[in-house]
């Protein structure tokens, strides 16, 4: 390069942010611009139902995927140092072990945020947790919004041959995998698979290639970009459910656990993953 005109160019600094909490970033001398990316928790899917014979039993929802920000600042605007909060992935609801019991929520992912409550820069949203397995229905996971972001949806889960995947949102972490369910006649159903997000191509396989089969996890992603989701568990008709695959780093849903007959433990969701931030200064 010419460096005639501008001077030498300093390479940027990149601060990688990944432990769940608080933490907090420094304002370097002669920074010109500052990138924030961050990406919320993802939640955990729900576990499946442990139903009756000659009744339908769902599998739980999938978990949503964290949300995706983006956002550049003047380093001027900013103070000498900025708080900096990870979000916590939420863990998959239990396994349910009592006859005729629903599944259990996964729990909501934490959110990620660049300044603090009072100063808010940048807030990633954390995803609600995938609902438990009932009688009736999956219930899937609920999206929430704000003026910073949007998470991903849940999926909900099925006693169809194919149930539901996961959410694929651009931007957003994706959702992971319904949970199989047991038709009234008793037969196993898969999961679904856990869906992905614009820059993985694939998302998690399903564990319903056999009855009771656990999800897949999610990959995990190197380069700071959402991670897929994981697969849901299938629903088994003389068996424990499969458990839902955990979701992907960073912020891919876990997975929906599969429902169970009477006296077998249904599975239990798939816990979602934590969130992270990266600050990207330029000189």
């Amino acid at each position: 390069m010419d460096t005639s005109v501008f001077g030498p160019q300093r390479p940027p600094i990149v601060d990688v942010y990944t432990t769940p909490g608080a933490n907090t970033w420094t304002n370097r001398v002669g920074c010109v611009v500052v990138e924030v990316i961050a990406i919320g928790g993802a939640s955990g899917g729900g576990s499946g139902r442990r139903g009756a014979a000659g009744s339908a039993r769902y599998g739980g929802g999938g978990g949503g995927g964290g949300s995706f920000c983006d956002k550049t600042y003047r380093a001027s605007d900013l103070g000498a140092t900025e708080a900096v909060t990870v979000g916590a992935g939420g863990a998959g609801g239990a396994a349910i072990g009592v006859n005729d019991t629903d599944g259990a929520p996964g729990t909501n992912g934490g959110y990620s945020q660049f300044g603090t409550s009072t100063t808010l820069l940048l807030r990633a949203r954390g995803a609600y947790g995938g609902g438990g397995g009932t009688a009736a229905a999956g219930a899937a996971g609920i999206a929430d919004y704000n003026k910073y972001s949007v998470s991903g949806n849940g999926s909900a889960s099925s006693v169809a041959a194919t149930p539901s995947s996961g959410d694929i949102g651009r931007g957003n972490g994706a959702g992971g995998g319904g949970g199989g369910g047991i038709d009234a006649a008793n037969v196993h159903r898969a999961g679904g698979n856990g869906g992905y997000e614009l820059w993985s191509q694939t998302g998690a396989a399903a564990g319903g290639a056999v009855a009771g089969g656990a999800g897949t996890a999610g990959p995990s992603k190197t380069d700071q970009s959402p991670g897929p989701g994981g697969g849901g568990g299938g629903g088994h008709d003389d068996g424990a459910g499969g458990d839902g695959g955990n979701g992907g780093l960073y912020g891919g849903g876990g997975g929906g656990g599969g429902a169970s007959f009477n006296g077998f433990a249904s599975g239990k969701g798939g816990d979602g993953a934590q969130g992270i931030v990266v600050v990207i200064s330029w000189f």
